[in-house]
């Protein structure tokens, strides 16, 4: 009885450890899938390509700035779901302070034709070492993937620790795709985050 436990136990060991990880973006995307898609959220998540605008930004003329910054982009975890759409965290350099990283966590869809249909921005981490990214983008994303509460990782809670945006006076407007600013009206006034 106890030699069939113990075999038991051990098998039950031995495919937990060879369980493939369900948020491994590579078990659904290959690495230049993960790039294309990466294109495709840039003009939404990064900055603006010079002389463009949010009316014109989708333009071609635009490609080239946008093939560079999608360069940056790495995308660590991903989950899909059954209508279609998949979660996603991203991390990307810091800008204004290296070597640091921010992750940027949502929800997208695809349609046949390959164009994004859905683009909804959960939230943006803190800057913060790739490691802390690593472990910390980790539980977020579990959290946002089982719909947990993320508001308690938000600043007023825990600082500049874990989620920059939202923090109360942004919010992700998924009918746009951009970042809006809930104190000014006029968020064209205010960079993106």
């Amino acid at each position: 009885m106890k030699s069939i436990f113990l075999g038991l136990g051990l098998v039950l060991l031995l495919i937990g450890c060879t369980g493939k990880d369900k948020t491994d973006p590579l078990n659904y995307w290959d690495r230049e899938r993960q790039k294309e898609v990466a294109l495709k959220i840039v003009r939404y998540s990064d900055k603006l390509a010079p002389l463009s605008n949010h009316s014109i930004k989708l333009k071609k003329e635009f490609d080239p700035y946008y093939k560079k910054v999608a360069e940056d982009y790495n995308l660590m975890l991903l989950k899909p779901e059954p209508d279609g759409s998949y979660y996603f965290l991203f991390s990307r350099s810091a800008k204004s302070i290296t070597p640091m990283f921010e992750g940027i966590a949502g929800q997208l869809k695809l349609n046949d034709a390959d164009s994004l249909i859905v683009y909804n921005e959960i939230f943006r981490t803190w800057k913060m070492p790739d490691k802390e990214l690593r472990e910390r983008g980790k539980m977020l994303f579990d959290r946002m993937v089982t719909k947990r509460d993320l508001s308690i990782f938000y600043p007023k809670a825990t600082g500049d620790k874990y989620i920059e945006f939202p923090d109360g006076r942004f919010s992700f407007d998924i009918e746009s795709r951009r970042w809006k600013d809930n104190i000014f009206s006029d968020s064209t006034q205010v960079k993106n985050p």
